[in-house]
């Protein structure tokens, strides 16, 4: 018997606390925008959707949450599209909503909303069946994952001191840290530097160490950068420009040793192609933003042809499924974002790494266990 999609719905929806951390954002542009943002602020996620998706076993279902915006595109757009499609048809699903979505889509809002309806699939069509995810995408490739500290935002030099030595005692050999300057800051190489000088003489150079941009240089800023940051040996530079700034990324990675990462705010297999082709050796795509794992199966492969690695965006527990599949040297380890908490009241077993290490069990779908 073919187990299909019943129906696709809204459980609740709720707001979220949003909390302002200073760093370095594409508005920096412009010097009165300089200031502390909310992380979900930026990614306009003030409401919050728990989707359903019911097959018509009348047994196996799969929950997912997703901001207001995606929920609304979802429910307009493309629950009824894949209604009564068979639950195993996950590459097809995928194929259909991209090519049915071309002329709003490719991007943005509504790859965000095929991500959705790709991960409430793998997790439904797993649970059908009794596995975890990443046994249908291949089974694990490793017994745990290697996670890097996210955050140590731009305050105070003691408080970053204390933080980047506090992830070194909890068991982390990697962590990466933000920018606090643009090229709308006269002083900003300087302070950027001195960020990274503070931390470095923190906690040395046995800790591997990331800054990220999050696109709020340009060229010129990225070069001075660039040449002051050589010394401190980070593991890479993220996102320093703007997503489709293409030739800057090109002309940066051929003018530094420091390899450049970048695909968080990418939404397509050709866009990482363009990114490889420009330099970029550490690809960052997002399973709950790049249209699901379907399509980070595709991006890995074609980084592994380019000898380039694949370090996702985010430890939700869709990427560790998609990474604890993969070889080790292909996606080494997953980034934990350890201030950023929003669904700790609603996810009873949120991943979270124990001495620097992401572990999964055996629990079906994508194990995720919700308090709705």
């Amino acid at each position: 018997m073919t187990v299909k999609i019943d129906k696709i719905y809204v459980i609740s929806t709720e707001s979220i606390s949003r909390q302002n951390f200073p760093y370095a954002k594409p508005t920096d542009y412009y010097r009165e925008y300089l200031g502390s943002l909310s992380p979900f602020q930026s990614a306009f996620m003030d409401k919050i959707c728990f989707i359903r998706m019911d097959l018509d076993d009348n047994a196996t279902y799969s929950i997912l949450e997703t901001s207001e915006s995606v929920c609304n595109f979802i429910m307009s757009n493309l629950a009824n599209l894949v209604r009564d499609l068979p639950i195993s048809r996950i590459s097809m699903a995928w194929d259909l909503l991209y090519r049915y979505t071309l002329p709003i889509g490719r991007s943005g809002i509504a790859i965000h909303a095929i991500s959705v309806v790709n991960l409430l699939m793998y997790d439904a069509y797993a649970k059908l069946l009794g596995v975890p995810v990443y046994e249908l995408l291949g089974g694990k490739t490793r017994d745990k994952i290697r996670a890097y500290a996210s955050h140590l935002h731009p305050t105070s030099k003691e408080e970053l001191e204390k933080e980047a030595r506090s992830y070194v005692e909890e068991g982390y050999t990697a962590m990466k840290m933000r920018f606090c300057c643009g090229p709308s800051d006269p002083l900003g190489v300087d302070n950027n530097a001195e960020l990274v000088k503070v931390i470095r003489d923190s906690v040395g150079y046995s800790v591997d160490l990331a800054g990220d941009a999050w696109m709020s240089w340009n060229l010129n800023f990225a070069l001075k950068m660039a040449r002051r940051l050589e010394k401190y040996e980070l593991c890479w530079i993220e996102e320093p420009f703007l997503p489709d700034d293409f030739e800057s990324y090109s002309y940066l990675s051929k003018r530094t040793d420091i390899p450049i990462s970048a695909g968080e705010h990418h939404y397509h297999v050709y866009d990482f192609k363009r990114l490889l082709d420009s330099g970029v050796r550490i690809l960052q795509p997002d399973a709950v933003w790049v249209g699901g794992i379907t399509p980070m199966k595709r991006i890995t492969g074609l980084a592994e042809a380019y000898g380039s690695v694949v370090i996702p965006h985010t430890s939700n527990i869709y990427n560790l499924h998609f990474i604890i599949s993969e070889p080790e040297s292909v996606s080494p380890m997953a980034e934990y974002l350890t201030k950023y908490k929003w669904l700790e009241d609603r996810v009873i077993n949120p991943p979270k790494p124990i001495k620097g290490y992401f572990e999964l069990g055996e629990e079906k779908g994508f194990g995720l266990k919700y308090d709705l």
